[in-house]
């Protein structure tokens, strides 16, 4: 089952105007950059919102009560906001700040996986997922004896939602899944996923690094 993304057009030109590093010439021909995935570029916005922060507002969060760690605390905050919003979360309590993808599965693994994963308990995956979003259940299911469940993709990468249900079981604890692939741009139908899930009580880790910057997230 696939997901039809709705797209608005777009000026190139503008958003390449957006990024300075993208103004540079290399062999004489303007600068592509395409391994977003692993460090994308930073706008303009993003350069000088990190320069007026280190340079006007710097101090440590949530520690002090002086005039500077005030700020940056009210800037900290406000930051949650602008993501609460951007993610269609309830409350800011439901966002947590890491320090990438990687960081939060990691800590779900080991914060949430560990006490409540065990011998023969199983994660179902889909094949197409990251790393980050295998390398943590695969020493899960070392340290706990789990079982990893893999959901397939067919020769196109479409994933099919008949065959990711056949999997779960009485003795599935996680899902943890994409919800559209960094390899290869496959949108999973997230939310007939966790709806499946959740039915059968079984909660579900969505990977949505990817999701988030080109869909409407909720």
């Amino acid at each position: 089952m696939d997901q039809k993304i709705e797209t608005t057009p777009y000026d190139v030109e503008a958003i390449r105007r957006d990024f300075p590093i993208l103004s540079r010439q290399i062999y004489g021909k303007p600068l592509v950059y395409l391994d977003n995935g692993a460090s994308a570029q930073k706008p303009q916005v993003v350069l000088d919102t990190i320069q007026h922060a280190y340079s006007q507002e710097y101090a440590n969060v949530h520690r002090g009560l002086h005039f500077l760690s005030n700020a940056a605390t009210d800037a900290y905050e406000k930051a949650r906001e602008t993501v609460r919003r951007f993610l269609n979360a309830p409350s800011t309590d439901n966002i947590v700040f890491t320090s990438n993808t990687t960081s939060a599965i990691n800590t779900v693994a080991y914060g949430w996986g560990m006490p409540r994963i065990g011998e023969g308990d199983e994660i179902v995956l889909s094949i197409m997922e990251h790393h980050s979003n295998i390398v943590p259940w695969h020493f899960i299911r070392e340290r706990q004896g789990a079982k990893l469940v893999w959901a397939p993709v067919d020769d196109l990468g479409a994933f099919h939602i008949e065959e990711f249900e056949k999997r779960l079981t009485s003795r599935t604890k996680l899902v943890a899944i994409t919800q559209m692939s960094n390899a290869l741009g496959t949108v999973t139908p997230i939310k007939e996923i966790v709806r499946i899930a959740h039915a059968r009580g079984i909660p579900v880790l969505v990977d949505g690094s990817q999701s988030a910057v080109h869909m409407a997230v909720d």
